[in-house]
């Protein structure tokens, strides 16, 4: 599919990912010649259809982009839309664009590791920092409540989705006089009653509505039940003489993780154990998030003392061999890369340990077959016995769940037009559809890879 770009005398939103499935959020909206991308994220999954570097259009066409956030399913295509020769601005909040300078450096890294172990060669097509740095070049911040006219008739107002630090709901209208049309894009939106990041705000009615849908129709664990299933799997684990390996991403999760941990041993609803961490990413981010902390909605000290940051490989092999029970946090949300795979090949076959999953576990990753009821696993050339406890942690989550969705969208279901459901698999999204449905939404649709939407 390529998109073939023509004067719009009316807004018209074209979906290019998250069609379907969780990654690669990419939305093109054209108003008369001007062309905007909500998102440019990269797909992570075996149903990808397009190459880091490649594109359905021509980025040089491309005028602008607005970042909901900066998960790299939603921001880390970015340097490669400036290699291909985007030189627009990019519209994001002042917290998302001091965090898209650490994320972007990141993804590039592994981007360009990628490409050479592709190709076996250094001629690749991967982005550069030079790259990522021409993407800061371009960032525009603006503030929550603040509108900016970013074109003649478009203007911009983000809203706080709740999500991360700096995550936005992009509010945008679109035209003059009689004739204005609203779009209003959530990104990925938060939860209420999980404290940490902060409660999303009111999502504004809109002409079209589109709307994440990762979690339609399920429900995440409360507080509660959370701490009393960590505090069973940690004492069974103690017991047993093991380590808890936590695999988190390194943005937001990992932030979160920390906090309720400490919280939770003050409080005495879990054990007292020392705790590891084998992240430099999130070591960065967290710094950021010290920047920000106003933005939270609590008291988070992003250096505790009792955290133990290891920030070599040396150290960490030293923590994944402790002789004594700890948790071990590393990078790699679902096992896929990160720092977490060496501490799996120590401890995957040793029936002390526990895996505790607290992250999404998309379909066809490493950890979504650590969970898989079967007596082995392969990674890195290798069959691997699954003799650890395996465990997933369910709430942890900074997706809305169906409770969220129905108290953030019914009290726009009367003055809403289309609803378009992206970053759902087709269960989520079609659960979430019939419940909006429901709630007296009119034309509530999931969208596959292609389709469009025109405003009349």
């Amino acid at each position: 599919m390529s998109v073939i770009f023509s004067h719009q005398p009316n807004p018209k939103v074209t979906f290019l990912g998250a069609a379907g499935t969780v990654t690669g959020s990419m939305h093109l909206l054209q108003y008369k010649d001007f062309n905007i991308l909500l998102d440019c994220g990269l797909e992570r999954d075996k149903k990808t259809v397009l190459k880091d570097d490649e594109f359905p259009f021509d980025p040089e066409v491309i005028d602008a982009v607005i970042l909901s956030h900066n998960h790299s399913d939603h921001c880390g295509k970015l340097p490669a839309l400036a290699k291909k020769g985007f030189r627009g601005q990019v519209y994001c909040t002042p917290a998302s664009k001091d965090l898209l300078g650490v994320v972007l450096k990141d993804s590039v890294n592994i981007q360009e590791k990628e490409a050479k172990h592709r190709n076996k060669t250094k001629n690749h097509s991967a982005p550069s920092q030079n790259d990522t740095f021409s993407i800061l070049d371009r960032c525009v911040p603006l503030d929550y409540g603040k509108t900016l006219e970013i074109r003649n008739g478009i203007s911009l107002r983000f809203h706080d989705a709740g999500h991360l630090l700096g995550s936005a709901i992009s509010e945008i209208s679109i035209g003059k006089g009689d004739k204005i049309f609203k779009i209003t894009y959530t990104g990925d939106l938060g939860r209420f009653g999980l404290p940490f990041h902060t409660n999303p705000s009111p999502v504004p009615a809109a002409d079209l509505l589109i709307c994440e849908s990762t979690y339609g129709g399920k429900y995440h664990d409360n507080e509660e039940k959370m701490a009393a299933k960590l505090n069973m799997v940690m004492r069974d684990t103690i017991k047993r003489g093991g380590k808890i390996l936590m695999p988190a991403f390194s943005l937001g999760r990992t932030q979160m993780l920390l906090y309720y941990l400490e919280t939770w041993m003050l409080q005495n609803k879990i054990p007292r154990l020392p705790i590891f961490l084998d992240s430099p990413l999130a070591v960065e981010i967290s710094r950021v998030y010290k920047k920000y902390k106003k933005h939270l909605s609590v008291d988070w000290n992003s250096e505790s003392g009792n955290i133990m940051i290891l920030d070599s490989w040396e150290e960490a092999q030293t923590a994944s061999f402790h002789p004594n029970p700890a948790i071990i946090v590393a990078s790699g949300g679902m096992c896929e890369g990160g720092k977490i795979l060496s501490h799996l090949k120590n401890h995957l076959d040793d029936p002390r340990t526990t895996i505790a999953l607290v992250s999404f576990q998309a379909p066809s990753t490493l950890g979504s077959k650590l969970l898989e009821k079967k007596p082995s696993v392969y990674f890195h050339g290798k069959s691997w016995n699954k003799w650890a406890e395996i465990h997933e942690i369910k709430g942890f989550s900074g997706h809305a769940d169906q409770t969220d969705f129905n108290k953030l969208l019914s009290p726009i279901a009367n003055t809403s037009g289309h609803v378009r459901l992206v970053h759902g698999e087709p269960e989520s999204a079609k659960a979430l559809a019939s419940e909006l449905s429901k709630l007296g939404f009119k034309d509530v649709k999931p969208v596959r890879r292609g389709e469009s939407v025109t405003l009349t």
